[in-house]
């Protein structure tokens, strides 16, 4: 079983990466690849501050 702070490390760029391949497909700010890029931003913010904090 993964441990949490790897998994959110595997799982931020992973939705990061398909929002970028969701905008660009769309041709620009698409909804879809909007919330994509959202949940990137928070898994890999929650990623960092579970591996930075004691």
């Amino acid at each position: 079983m993964l441990h949490v702070p790897t998994l959110f490390a595997i799982l931020g760029p992973l939705f990061l990466v398909l929002g970028i391949v969701r905008c660009v497909r769309a041709g620009g700010f698409h909804p879809q690849g909007r919330t994509w890029l959202l949940l990137g931003g928070i898994f890999s913010a929650v990623a960092l501050w579970l591996h930075f904090t004691p």
